[in-house]
């Protein structure tokens, strides 16, 4: 059977989803917790990689998987051995031809800004000791939008530039600020440099129309990265749930 996973789990103690040597990360975690299950090596493909310290409340993975539990037992075994900071939310057999990453259509990934302290949230959202405001984050948020070369974004050299991001909602709830943001693939460190860009220039550091050079490769401009604990991958969407 080729099955497809819903997990959730905690960043923060995670060198990101996909495996890596002599590191921990979600994808080497759940695959020692199949292969105790069922004796044999199972790899799974994940809807795409996050960095280390980003979470997830609704990350896909596939794998294939010939063992004697069925689909609706698979969690409750694997639940019961992985670490708290992973849970397997659901498992669905699906067609032989699915792929988390190739067949996901968008990602929703949310960012929490707390303005001030929180000490109950601040593993889970950035702490924001600045004035911060919203109509200006929107005016940079509106320009990130759109299929760009987002180069300048990334960290680290990636053939992927041009992409399209398809929104960047942000609201207020209460003292947070929840910036949403979609789009079917992303660069590496991408939303959060994003979410950089948007306060820094909610905090007037730089002007809105300054987002512009930032598909200029000849033209950068500084960015910040926000810190990892205040992403979550939302959900993955695909075509049959469009």
């Amino acid at each position: 059977m080729r099955l497809k996973a819903v997990i959730e789990f905690d960043g923060r103690g995670f060198f990101g989803w996909q495996t890596q040597p002599e590191r921990a990360t979600v994808q080497g975690t759940i695959e020692r917790a199949l292969e105790q299950i069922t004796g044999d090596v199972i790899r799974i493909t994940g809807c795409g990689r996050t960095d280390a310290g980003v979470h997830a409340l609704g990350y896909v993975a596939s794998f294939v998987y010939d063992g004697g539990l069925t689909p609706d037992r698979l969690p409750i075994a694997l639940n019961s051995i992985l670490p708290r900071t992973i849970f397997i939310k659901s498992i669905e057999e699906v067609s032989d031809s699915f792929d988390a990453r190739r067949d996901a259509s968008s990602k929703l990934y949310r960012y929490r800004i707390i303005r001030g302290r929180s000490p109950l949230r601040r593993d889970t959202a950035w702490e924001y000791s600045y004035d911060l405001d919203i109509e200006r984050m929107k005016l940079a948020a509106a320009l990130l939008v759109g299929t760009h070369d987002y180069a300048a974004l990334c960290e680290v050299d990636d053939p992927r530039h041009s992409l399209t991001v398809d929104s960047i909602d942000i609201l207020e709830e209460g003292d947070e600020i929840v910036i949403d943001v979609r789009g079917k693939s992303f660069l590496y460190k991408m939303v959060r440099r994003m979410v950089g860009v948007a306060t820094e220039c909610g905090r007037g550091m730089i002007e809105p129309q300054t987002v512009l050079k930032l598909f200029n490769r000849t033209k950068p401009v500084q960015t910040i990265t926000a810190p990892a604990n205040g992403l979550v991958l939302v959900k993955v969407v695909y075509p049959k749930e469009d």
